[in-house]
C-alpha cells in the first residue's frame, strides 16, 4: 500500500504523463484520468485500505459504467482501447495471483501489475502518432521504474 506522499508523487507523475500522452485532447485527457482514478480505487479494495470509502465505490461504478462509456475519446476508439482494457486486467489479476508464488513468479508479477501504464503509449499513438508514442513509452519507464519488491 502506498503512503499519502507516494500517493501524491505518483498523483503528479500519472498528471505529467497524462497530459505527455494526450497532448491537446481533453477528451483523451479525461479517460486517462477516469482509468486512472479506477485503478487506484480497485487497487485500494483489492488491498483492502481502509479508508475506501462509500463514495469511492460510487464514483469507480459511475465512472466505469458512464463516464468512460460516454467518453468521445473512448468512442471514437473503442475498438482499440476496449481490447487494451481486456488485457490490463487479465495482467492485474494474474500478477497478484503471481504474486504468492516464488522468486520468478515475483518477477513476472512486477512487471504485469503495471501493465495499465501501457494505454499511454497507444493514446498518445492514436492523439499525436508514432513518434509521440515511442516517446511516451520511453518516458513512462524511466517514470514508473520500481525496484522488485516494491
Amino acid at each position: 500500500m502506498s503512503t499519502p506522499e507516494e500517493r501524491l508523487q505518483n498523483a503528479a507523475k500519472a498528471d505529467f504523463i497524462i497530459k505527455k500522452a494526450a497532448g491537446d485532447n481533453e477528451s483523451a485527457q479525461e479517460y486517462l484520468r477516469l482509468l486512472s482514478v479506477c485503478s487506484r480505487i480497485v487497487d485500494d479494495i483489492y488491498d483492502e485500505f481502509e479508508t475506501v470509502t462509500r463514495k469511492d465505490l460510487l464514483e469507480l461504478v459511475e465512472n466505469l459504467f458512464i463516464k468512460i462509456p460516454a467518453n468521445s475519446f473512448y468512442q471514437q476508439h473503442q475498438g482499440a482501447l476496449f481490447s487494451q482494457h481486456i488485457t490490463m486486467w487479465n495482467a492485474w489479476e494474474i500478477s497478484n495471483f503471481l504474486d504468492e508464488g516464488n522468486e520468478t513468479d515475483k518477477i513476472y508479477a512486477h512487471v504485469l501489475r503495471d501493465y495499465i501504464i501501457e494505454i499511454l503509449p497507444l493514446v498518445a499513438l492514436l492523439t499525436q502518432g508514432q513518434y509521440k508514442m515511442k516517446e511516451v513509452n520511453l518516458a513512462i519507464r524511466l517514470l514508473f521504474n520500481k525496484k522488485l519488491g516494491e
